[in-house]
């Protein structure tokens, strides 16, 4: 997924980072998952959510 997203050009340090980060959690549900194949836009998306909201709670606590 991140690989389109740089190829397009439109990628920044920070968009690497989220990606990254959510990269590394995607593929740590997946061996929890128990390497259940086929699910990696499931696992994706879960990681995602799980990234954005944890990072959203640290702003508030920022701000």
């Amino acid at each position: 997924m991140a690989k389109q997203h740089k190829a397009a050009g439109a990628s920044s340090p920070t968009r690497e980072s989220l990606d990254d980060e959510i990269r590394s959690l995607a593929y740590q549900l997946y061996c929890e998952g128990g390497y259940q194949g086929g699910r990696d836009l499931e696992y994706w998306l879960q990681a995602e959510q799980q990234i954005l909201t944890r990072r959203k709670t640290h702003l508030r606590r920022v701000v």
